[in-house]
Order: C-alpha cells, then sequence, then structure tokens
C-alpha cells in the first residue's frame, strides 16, 4: 500500500508539473510565436508578446522592437524608442544592432547626422565580421565623411566586405579598381570583382559587366551575346542606363533577336527615368499605331510587375542580422 501512495504521489506530482508548464507556457508566449505573428502583419500582439521577453533580455525581441519603432510597424515611428532597443541588444554583443545603430547615426535619421558616433558603431559591427557594416565604414573613409579621406583604409574595409561575399561591396571595390583609388587602376581585376557581384543579381554590376563584354574592354574577349545577357539582367532589374543599351541593341539586332516592340518598351522604360536617344526616337516614330501602343502596353505591364516583385521582396522589414 505504501508502495502504492507513492506511486500515486509521484504521478500527481508529474501531473502537477506537466500542468505549470502549460500555464507558464500559455501565459508566457515565445520569441517564435512574436516572430510568426510579426510576419504576418500582426504587429500589435508582435509587440505585446516581444515587450516582456525584451525587458528581460530576449536579443531577438529586442532587435524586433527596434525595427517596430525605426519603422512605424504598429507602433509611431519613434527613433529614440528604436535606438534605446538596438543599444540593449548591441550590449549583448549583436552586431545587427550595432549596424543599425551605426547607420542611423550616419543618416541623421536618429536626429542629426553624427559621424563620429556612426563611425564607432561600424567598426564595432564590422570588428564581429558583419559585411555591410565594413562596406559602410569603406564608404565613410572614402568619401571623408566626418574623417579626412582615406581611399587606402577605404579599399582595405571595402575588400574585407567583398571577400566575404557581399555583392554591393564586390561592386564598389570594382569601382575603386576602375578609377585606381586605394589600388593600383587595373581593369581586369576590375571586371572580376563586377561580374562576382553581377552573378548575384547587383543591377548596376551586371550593367557595368555587360558593357565590357559587349565592348571586349579590360582584356575581356568581345561576346555581343553574353554581354547583352548581363545587359538585360541590368535592365530587368530596372536600371534605365541598361534598358537604354537593350532597346539599342534589340534595334539593331546585335547581340539579341532584331525587335523594334521591344526595343521600343525598354526605350519607353528608359525614356521614363530620363534617358533618352536620338536613333531611338527615330525608330518609335516609324513604329506603327499597333506596334507603338503594344510597345507602351508592354512597358506598363513591366513596370507594374516590377513594383509588385519589389514589394514582395522587401515586405517593409529588414534583416535583423542587418
Amino acid at each position: 500500500m505504501k508502495l502504492f501512495l507513492i506511486g500515486l504521489l509521484a504521478a500527481s506530482l508529474t501531473l502537477s508539473v506537466v500542468d505549470a508548464n502549460a500555464q507558464t507556457s500559455k501565459l508566457a508566449p515565445t520569441f517564435k510565436e512574436a516572430a510568426a505573428l510579426y510576419s504576418d502583419d500582426n504587429y500589435p500582439a508582435a509587440y505585446e508578446i516581444a515587450v516582456p521577453l525584451a525587458t528581460k533580455g530576449d536579443i531577438n525581441a529586442q532587435i524586433m522592437l527596434g525595427e517596430m519603432y525605426e519603422l512605424g510597424r504598429g507602433r509611431q515611428i519613434d527613433m529614440a524608442n528604436a535606438l534605446q532597443w538596438y543599444e540593449m541588444a548591441a550590449a549583448q554583443n549583436h552586431s545587427g544592432a550595432m549596424f543599425r545603430i551605426g547607420m542611423l547615426n550616419l543618416t541623421g535619421q536618429a536626429g542629426t547626422a553624427d559621424p563620429a558616433k556612426a563611425r564607432k558603431w561600424l567598426s564595432k559591427a564590422a570588428a564581429t565580421g558583419h559585411m555591410k557594416a565594413s562596406n559602410e565604414l569603406g564608404l565613410i573613409y572614402y568619401q571623408g565623411n566626418g574623417v579626412l579621406p582615406d581611399p587606402v583604409l577605404a579599399a582595405r574595409h571595402i575588400r574585407k566586405a567583398a571577400d566575404a561575399g557581399l555583392a554591393q561591396a564586390q561592386y564598389n571595390l570594382g569601382l575603386l579598381y576602375v578609377n585606381g583609388d586605394g589600388v593600383e587602376k587595373n581593369l581586369t581585376t576590375a571586371s572580376i570583382w563586377f561580374q562576382k557581384a553581377a552573378v548575384q543579381g547587383l543591377p548596376e554590376a551586371a550593367l557595368d559587366y555587360g558593357l565590357m563584354v559587349y565592348g571586349g574592354d579590360a582584356g575581356l574577349r568581345k561576346d555581343y551575346k553574353i554581354g547583352a545577357q548581363w545587359l538585360l539582367v541590368a535592365a530587368n532589374a530596372g536600371n534605365p542606363d541598361a534598358q537604354l543599351f537593350i532597346a539599342r541593341i534589340l534595334a539593331a539586332g546585335r547581340g539579341m533577336k532584331k525587335d523594334r516592340v521591344e526595343a521600343g518598351k525598354y526605350y519607353t522604360l528608359a525614356r521614363q527615368a530620363g534617358r533618352t536617344d536620338a536613333d531611338l526616337d527615330v525608330m518609335m516614330s516609324n513604329l506603327s499605331s499597333p506596334q507603338l501602343g503594344d510597345a507602351e502596353r508592354r512597358a506598363r505591364v513591366f513596370a507594374e510587375d516590377l513594383k509588385n516583385k519589389r514589394l514582395n521582396a522587401t515586405d517593409g522589414k529588414t534583416d535583423r542580422n542587418g
């Protein structure tokens, strides 16, 4: 009987613990639940869960609250509050929080632009291996923003991010090689970095690399077809300069099959961004009314599709790692 009672007591204690855990789970939602609500744009509910978690030191909740105040998601935009939460996360060595603090001070979104404070926080983030921070730090030294311009130091920081795979830094490093800023001028090396960034889909890199290949520059073998393919990548990403080049290529049929209506589409897009070309103006004037209407319709569809793609890609949220 005694053994039986002990068994009942143990079972009762086990059930009590399970019940307590269940109650605790109901009383204390996890960050995972807050993140799911945030992703579903249910910002008020996410906020209610995140505040107690962040107050207790949950670094992800702190970053989420910083974003909410920075972006106005379920809260009024309040940069002071955003900085407060980011600084709490930064105190726990969150590199993304350090980066956000640096950028808010660099751009002046936190009040008055403070390049010195921005440099301090970006340096902290870069020291942890944060690629974007290294790139931004390089730009600060390149532009002389709050410091004396130092192209060599700029190139060093940008290269660190480029070597780590950041497309924007790879493109920036390519530009340094084009101009010989902080590095020895070398167009062939520039083309290598442009290609690396272009492969990752960076439009401006695809444009510059495409032009190099199309023209056979920087020691590259001239290839109209491959050059046009890279230019098309940039054009379809919305780069107006690339759209102008693609319009010329389609009109001439060099590197792509000649198609004046499709050329008209890309020229319409480029012209909306302020790009002009006398030869393409003549081509447009020679299109029939149905052809011109088709070109303009294609341009409208393209612009609307691109707008939707960009909205879906960003969804108004930032990367919690910066």
